[in-house]
């Protein structure tokens, strides 16, 4: 099965705060910028959405399977990510990426709904250059509201609580 990675395309500059627990922390983290320790987000659309990656991290613990993502979709999600070379270098690709549903207005007040790549783009990007096969996760409609942590459809009042 292939998951299309529907972002919209004329906003969706978006950046990662990685922040690694010590446990997973590596030697060479000192020098790299994304092996930093602390909670991990996922922000996109110029900060009008921030996921909670580590929330969604633990709910696909829960042993569901990870789906073969089509390459140009994994394409497609690394044309709109920041990527820190030298992290390429030593990350490690045995875990899958992880999937999000979003929604966002449209101008004309439209709802519309996509998918977006919200954990591992950098090891999408390493597979992909290898030409290997790159996995994900997909949360449920349900869990991706869960790790929703800001968004144009969440109330501000919300978001204070939140961060």
């Amino acid at each position: 099965m292939s998951w299309a990675i529907f972002e919209l395309q004329h906003e969706s500059y978006s950046t990662v705060t990685k922040k690694r627990p010590k446990s997973d922390k590596k030697k060479d983290s000192n020098i790299c910028p994304q092996c930093k320790e602390g909670p991990e987000y996922y922000r996109m659309l110029y900060g009008q959405y921030k996921f909670d990656v580590d929330l969604a991290r633990e709910i696909v613990a829960d042993g569901r399977t990870a789906f073969e993502i089509d390459a140009e979709d994994v394409k497609h999600a690394l044309e709109w990510a920041e990527i820190h070379r030298p992290h390429l270098a030593h990350i490690d690709t045995k875990y899958p990426g992880i999937i999000a549903h979003y929604w966002h207005p449209s101008p004309d007040g439209e709802l519309l709904q996509g998918h977006v790549l919200i954990d591992g783009h950098h090891r999408a990007a390493r597979l992909y250059e290898s030409q290997e096969v790159f996995y994900a996760h997909v949360l449920s409609e349900d869990e991706s509201k869960c790790v929703t942590m800001r968004s144009p459809l969440v109330p501000q009042e919300q978001i204070a609580v939140q961060e």
